[in-house]
């Protein structure tokens, strides 16, 4: 390894996935071994400002969709390759040309809180990871189909060499015909798999990746039969169709399937469906009436045990997956509890939306599963958040962060080989990933991406970790 801050980059997180170092701290090395000198170019109709901005509104409720993610900087697998093998044979620069990214946020409109949260997190990466012909412009969707388009006609007219964002699938959608016309690839911050493909990949935490890793967890665990009640919206079928996919390579068979309407605020009949709870109601009368009529000794004593007791037998599944989060599972998880879906019994599983130590003050909730991206840098990188711009961070902020990281690191290498950076397949599929603030991340040349994540559980004010996230990938399999 050359003393070069590029090459010291490259070897540093190719060693990455198998050392256990805090991001932290290898943000503060780097910061010790070069300063960067960044600029960000912002267009007119761009509006961002350095100085700290209100906290993101975005919620489980409202963002369910397009949750957060992960990605940046390169992981080193058992075989030994070389990852920028597509940058050596691209012509050298000449003169003072500059890698050029562009950034489609959403900085005005409905979601601008947002939009600026991931533009913060833009700049930290930025500032920790930049060379200095590195530059972001950065233009504003306005959070809408139309206004992603205008945005991306204005990147393209600076002749962007990758852009990143935008946040919603409708606007990844509105920008891809733009985009592939330039030539030009897409990490977008959508986790929709419908829009990924041919140069657009979706770098968004997807309910299908979730399923397969708690359920393969639970399954360990000893799961066989799973109920799901899920909302009748397209998150939902979402989880049910990677569920059934899931249950074939796992052994875990859906036992129960029950929808709700995700806008209806009483739930009480839903739940008592999916806990099959008049059923179990009417068994133990009828068990109770016949211990009575029998009139002997053991079956006296078998009525008393019965004594406070609503329900004879457990509702036929090991554990219930209820995909939703915030104040729509802090009402569902109660009344489960409430209609005998018993958490000693059966387990409680999630998604990412369970990932707020707060849900485990219902004690329903508490010792529930769900995958999400490691916490192992996450409060280091909110704290710095905190402190630089007086908010805490929305979790999706890290797709921001590790977009750039990931498209700063690939410049820097180009530079140090002076050579134009190529943010190719080939570079951009790497099979041995990369590693950021959310662990580990490939992508696909499909445009999916696949993550390493860990399995949660929820305990009161507090996420554990029950089943740690890989630290890197197995080879692919052709």
């Amino acid at each position: 390894m050359n003393s070069t801050l590029a090459t010291f980059l490259v070897g540093f997180f190719a060693r990455f996935g198998r050392k256990a170092v805090s991001l932290p701290l290898i943000l503060a090395t780097l910061l010790t071994v070069s300063a960067c000198q960044t600029t960000m170019k912002t267009g007119p109709d761009a509006t961002v400002e350095e100085a700290p901005v209100t906290e993101s509104t975005t919620s489980a409720e409202t963002e369910q969709s397009e949750q957060d993610a992960f990605e940046a900087l390169e992981a080193e697998g058992e075989t030994e390759q070389e990852p920028f093998a597509d940058l050596q044979n691209q012509p050298l620069i000449i003169g003072d040309y500059k890698t050029k990214v562009g950034v489609l946020l959403p900085l005005s409109g409905r979601h601008q809180e947002v939009g600026q949260a991931l533009m913060n997190a833009a700049q930290l990466a930025l500032f920790d990871l930049a060379g200095e012909k590195f530059e972001l412009v950065v233009r504003d969707t306005a959070g809408t189909p139309d206004g992603a388009r205008r945005a991306m006609e204005g990147v393209l007219q600076e002749n962007v060499d990758l852009v990143i964002g935008p946040l919603f699938a409708t606007s990844v959608s509105a920008i891809t015909p733009l985009a592939r016309a330039a030539g030009v690839s897409v990490l977008s911050f959508s986790n929709d798999q419908a829009v990924a493909g041919n140069g657009v990949y979706v770098l968004g935490l997807t309910p299908e990746e979730q399923i397969r890793r708690v359920i393969d967890y639970a399954a360990s665990q000893g799961v066989r039969r799973v109920a799901v009640f899920a909302p009748d919206d397209d998150y939902g079928r979402r989880v049910v169709s990677a569920l059934q996919i899931q249950s074939y390579g796992s052994g875990v068979e859906l036992a129960k399937l029950n929808f709700f309407n995700p806008n209806d605020p009483d739930l009480n009949d839903e739940v008592k469906a999916i806990a099959s709870y008049d059923q179990r109601h009417q068994a133990l009368i009828s068990h109770r009436a016949q211990l009575r009529a029998k009139g002997d000794a053991a079956s006296l004593k078998a009525l008393r045990r019965l004594n406070g007791r609503d329900t004879l037998n457990p509702p036929g599944y090991d554990a219930i997956i209820v995909p939703t989060g915030g104040k729509q599972l802090l009402t569902i998880a109660p009344l489960m509890n409430y209609y005998d879906i018993d958490p000693t019994q059966v387990k409680y599983i999630g998604t990412a939306l369970w990932n707020n130590p707060k849900l485990g003050r219902e004690p329903a909730l508490v010792g529930s599963w769900y995958a999400s991206p490691s916490p192992d840098h996450w409060d280091g990188f909110s704290s710095r958040y905190h402190t630089l711009y007086g908010k805490e961070p929305p979790r999706l902020v890290t797709l921001a962060y590790d977009s750039v990281a990931l498209a700063a690191v690939v410049a820097r290498q180009a530079e140090s080989q002076s050579i134009k950076t190529n943010y190719s397949q080939q570079v951009l599929t790497n099979p041995q990933g990369f590693s950021g603030l959310d662990g580990v991340f490939r992508l696909h040349p499909d445009g999916r991406s696949e993550r390493g994540l860990a399995v949660l559980t929820l305990k009161r004010d507090l996420i554990e970790v029950v089943d740690p996230a890989p630290a890197s990938f197995a080879p692919l399999v052709n």
